[in-house]
């Protein structure tokens, strides 16, 4: 028989065992607390994090010229760890808007901005379509993880162009390098957690009134988000639609986007937007061709949404899904990228599936805005121009040759035409990179 003592000491060794942490160097169970991990990796990581997301935050201030005196709007300032580090970065002279959409927040932000000294800080209860900021006012406009909960962008966006003083900024950082994944309705985002894509914030941002600046990354602590900066440019009053839209085009530019002699069209691809569209009507009128709109998802916010088609056309239309067309099996005996070009994300993919439709006699018309220099595509989607170089390598390793160059339609234009590379098959679209580089 055991004695009594014995039984204590084996039991409570028993439940010492039950209650001890997992060993370290073992990752922890599913659903286990972080409390679990050992004491000196849990309190160091946030403290790291914390002063690295503060180097970040005053590298991106520096290099937007904004420091002592400025005016910063932290929106969605949340518990204010970004607002104190800007409340440093401007000092005693300037002064940061801790912006929220609820008084317990803001009353909270004002309660520690208090206690910290920090005369400079002053909260502001905003709404979920103006962040109520004085007209004219900031120098930085900042969001982090923010912008896609904003289910009125152009609400929203409008109440920070006005807010911000002429030629001065607005950052957004979020999480989605590209193009939409969550096509969900844009109400739903308030409440609910889904990411947005680069290519929405851009559109939404040009579209009302700001013009993009760069994206910057480099500057930036963590991995996976985007940051984009934006700017209120000079000169202009109201926030009226993007401060660098694409010039018209005039109307013998139609003649240069004809079949050659001797050649007809039966059917066409049009992926066009802007000025571009204005050219559908008369070439399915020139040509007395079927076609079909290519929408692309680089621009599409919704999956229902479509750009408006020229009075008097009625066309299909068809969504691209990570670059693929969806265009069924009939052949195409043209392919037109008017003013589009410059956007796509997924080239690899679409131009592989074009090329797999387009008839062996089939070309590929890109016109677009002239870059004046060699940028990567991503910058060039954003601001909405490319380098003709840039696209004939495209066309190049896609599996297209050269056929024409034709004259500028415009000053600022360009416009190539392409046919099947003789001999080639084309090539197996890689896998999209999502930062479109």
């Amino acid at each position: 028989m055991i004695p009594r003592s014995f039984r204590l000491i084996l039991l409570c060794l028993f439940l010492g065992a039950v209650a001890m942490p997992e060993a370290v160097g073992q990752p922890p169970k599913a659903g286990a607390a972080r409390s679990e991990a050992p004491a000196s990796k849990s309190k160091s990581r946030p403290r790291d994090d914390s002063q690295k997301r503060a180097e970040s935050l005053r590298t991106i201030a520096e290099r937007l010229g904004v420091g002592p005196g400025s005016v910063i709007a932290d929106i969605g300032a949340g518990t204010g760890r970004d607002t104190w580090t800007f409340a440093d970065i401007v000092g005693e002279n300037g002064k940061v808007f801790a912006e929220e959409i609820e008084q317990g927040k803001v009353d909270r932000i004002a309660k520690e901005a208090q206690k910290r000294g920090l005369s400079q800080v002053e909260g502001v209860l905003g709404t979920p379509t103006d962040p109520k900021l004085p007209a004219e006012s900031v120098d930085l406009a900042f969001m982090h993880h923010v912008y896609h909960h904003v289910s009125k962008p152009r609400e929203m966006l409008d109440g920070i162009w006005r807010a911000l003083k002429p030629e001065r900024y607005l950052v957004i950082i979020d999480q989605r390098l590209g193009t939409l994944v969550d096509w969900v309705p844009r109400e739903e985002r308030a409440e609910k957690h889904y990411w947005i894509a680069e290519t929405t914030v851009v559109r939404e941002a040009r579209e009302q009134g700001f013009a993009f600046v760069e994206y910057a990354e480099e500057h930036w602590h963590g991995q996976g988000s985007f940051i984009l900066v934006f700017q209120r440019p000079a000169g202009v009053k109201s926030p009226d639609g993007d401060p660098d839209p694409l010039s018209p085009l005039p109307a013998g530019t139609v003649e240069q986007l004809l079949p050659p002699p001797g050649q007809s069209y039966g059917r066409v691809a049009f992926v066009a937007l802007g000025e571009g569209r204005t050219l559908i009507g008369p070439i399915v009128e020139a040509t007395g061709c079927e076609a079909v709109d290519v929408v692309l998802e680089e621009w599409a916010t919704q999956k229902d949404e479509r750009p408006p088609l020229p009075a008097g056309v009625d066309l299909p239309s068809t969504l691209t899904e990570r670059g693929d067309p969806q265009l069924g099996p009939e052949p195409i005996d043209a392919v037109y990228f008017l003013d589009t070009y410059h956007l796509l994300f997924h080239g690899p993919t679409l131009l592989a599936r074009l090329r797999e439709r387009l008839t062996a006699s089939g070309r590929v018309y890109v016109l677009d805005r002239r870059a004046p220099e060699t940028i990567p595509h991503r910058e060039a989607s954003h601001r909405r121009m490319i380098a003709p170089e840039t696209v004939k390598q495209q066309m190049r390793e896609a599996g297209f040759t050269l056929l024409h160059e034709g004259p500028p339609p415009a000053a600022e234009r360009f416009l190539l035409v392409f046919g099947k590379s003789v001999g080639r098959t084309g090539f197996a679209p890689a896998a999209p990179n999502p930062a479109g580089r």
